[in-house]
């Protein structure tokens, strides 16, 4: 569960994904047959809708649910108006401007798992075709219509936590990416059940967490953890990384690093990327796969060798 909100870079990504849309929205929205009063509405309120935080985006999408209710379809269905998804229209928006958005926001790991790639590149000799991640809907596109588009509400994200965990669910519980939180929001714990697991050459381990922000944020954390079943997955899947990181820190110690830094003039960040190949700052941390649990059990397998 990683913060991507990167304080003034973010806010500048979020200003250049309005620019780089808001014509071909507007365009969109005057293609369609809309009451002159709330077609003004709408275009009033558009750099709102797209560049509005989560609060205020759950308030607009209710205020303009009333003017464009949902209606029954021939089976009786109820579904958005169509002239809203027209004009909000992810499919459109994915194949136009997609990976312009993914490319600068330079997320590289799932904020949700921080486990798979979310990179973005393009590939020349396939008639420079395009490759970039999943971005999920935080709040979904059958509820939150008019919010489809909204930069706050497009979470780059890997297939296997946006389509086989999130899908349509109810986000509203769980911790957004976009918070602003203090470094270590929550830790993850790892308690070795065995001697041989204690210093790396056993796989027996439970993870646990440790949460250190507010008792709101706290609470969404750990209802992400086990929405994504993060607990099961790093356990079941990945108790090999976990002793090998174990058996790294124990094998070359904080003195290797340190032989590192002073032979070849590196940082610390540097050198620890040299050994557990991904980044110890926090701010670095998505864009690597691994790196957060990597980071706290090298802290933790610190705290407690000392």
């Amino acid at each position: 569960m990683l913060s991507i909100n990167f304080g003034l870079e973010t806010e500048n990504n979020c200003t250049n994904h309005y620019e780089e849309i808001k014509d071909w929205l507007i365009n969109r929205l005057n293609s369609k047959t809309i009451k002159k009063s709330l077609k003004d509405q709408l275009k009033n309120d558009l750099e709102k809708i797209i560049k509005g935080e989560p609060k205020e985006l759950l308030k607009l999408n209710k205020k303009y649910l009333k003017e464009f209710p949902k209606k029954n379809n021939r089976k009786g269905k109820l579904i958005n108006d169509s002239r809203i998804t027209y004009i909000f229209n992810y499919k459109e928006f994915r194949r136009k401007f997609g990976f312009t958005l993914s490319n600068n926001l330079k997320i590289e790991c799932c904020p949700y798992c921080n486990k798979n790639y979310t990179s973005s590149l393009l590939i020349k000799r396939l008639n420079n075709k395009n490759v970039f991640p999943e971005f999920d809907h935080f709040y979904s596109q059958s509820n939150f219509p008019f919010i489809s588009l909204s930069f706050y509400n497009l979470i780059p994200s890997c297939n296997v936590c946006n389509t086989h965990f999130k899908s349509n669910k109810d986000s509203s519980k769980i911790f957004h990416p976009y918070t602003k939180v203090k470094s270590n929001h929550f830790n993850f714990k790892n308690f070795p059940n065995d001697v041989a697991s204690l210093y790396g050459s056993g796989k027996n381990i439970s993870l646990d967490f440790d949460f250190n922000s507010s008792n709101s944020i706290n609470n969404k954390i750990k209802d992400s953890i086990d929405f994504f079943g993060i607990k099961e997955i790093y356990e079941t899947c990945h108790t090999d990384l976990i002793q090998k990181i174990i058996h790294k820190k124990i094998a070359f110690s904080d003195r290797y690093i340190k032989e590192l830094e002073n032979t070849y003039n590196l940082s610390f960040d540097d050198a620890y990327s040299i050994l557990f190949e991904t980044h110890h700052k926090e701010i670095l941390l998505h864009k690597k796969p691994f790196s957060k649990l990597k980071k706290d059990i090298f802290d933790d397998v610190n705290i407690k060798s000392s």
